[in-house]
């Protein structure tokens, strides 16, 4: 097995191999309310539907803030959302969420942010709708944490490329960050759920295609092409 500084060095040619296939990546929301807003919308659904329903939203509110959607009822927000899916679910959340950051935050998320990091993802976790992966996704684009969300899509990665076999999500993102400079995650994030997105979905990956078959140990079939 190879030492933790060989693996460092496997993991930069994976993700200098992605950026060349699609580019330097930036997340294009960083206000972190509507981050939250736009990870809870994404949940079970395409980025299609999420983010047409995060438009809707943002053109009924003018700007998204907590005061704007504690006001609204929910049957309200979920008619503005309802091609995200699950409208009644995340009208009730989005609601829940944004009353809780009146009443305890004064409506301003980024009071949560400036914490130390375990201390906000703890504050984070407990608003409703909130897990894991929606949390650190504020954390890494928002307050610039040096954290690694991790989707489903990074849980096949992380399978495939041998970074780990575990079905635990901190389990898993501890993996990755061992691999992954502080300064680097964020943007690594986007570049491995873009490969997972484009070629290696979990079912019927395209390894042919694949920006990085040569480095993976699941494409062994197709390095020599």
């Amino acid at each position: 097995m190879k030492g933790l500084a060989a693996r460092r060095k496997w993991m930069a040619e994976i993700l200098e191999a992605l950026r060349e296939r699609f580019g330097p990546m930036k997340h294009r929301l960083e206000d972190p309310f509507e981050l939250l807003v736009a990870a809870i919308l994404s949940q079970h659904t395409s980025d299609v539907n999420s983010e047409r329903a995060f438009e809707r939203l943002e053109k009924a509110a003018g700007r998204l803030n907590p005061e704007f959607l504690a006001g609204m009822s929910e049957r309200e927000i979920a008619k503005h959302i309802r091609c995200a899916g699950l409208a009644k679910v995340k009208a009730g959340r989005l609601r829940q969420v944004s009353k809780k950051i009146v009443e305890e935050f004064n409506g301003d998320l980024s009071k949560v942010l400036r914490r130390p990091v375990e201390e906000a993802r703890s504050l984070l976790l407990s608003f409703p709708g909130v897990g894991f992966k929606t949390a650190d996704v504020v954390l890494a684009f928002s307050a610039k944490a040096p954290v690694i969300p991790v989707d489903t899509h990074l849980f096949t990665l992380a399978r495939r490329l041998g970074v780990s076999d575990s079905k635990n999500y901190d389990e898993v993102r501890a993996a990755y960050e061992r691999l992954i400079p502080e300064g680097g995650r964020a943007e690594a994030h986007l570049l491995l759920l873009n490969l997972g997105k484009k070629y290696c979905s979990a079912r019927n990956p395209k390894c042919r295609e694949c920006p990085v078959r040569r480095l993976c140990p699941s494409g062994k079939a197709y390095h020599k092409l």
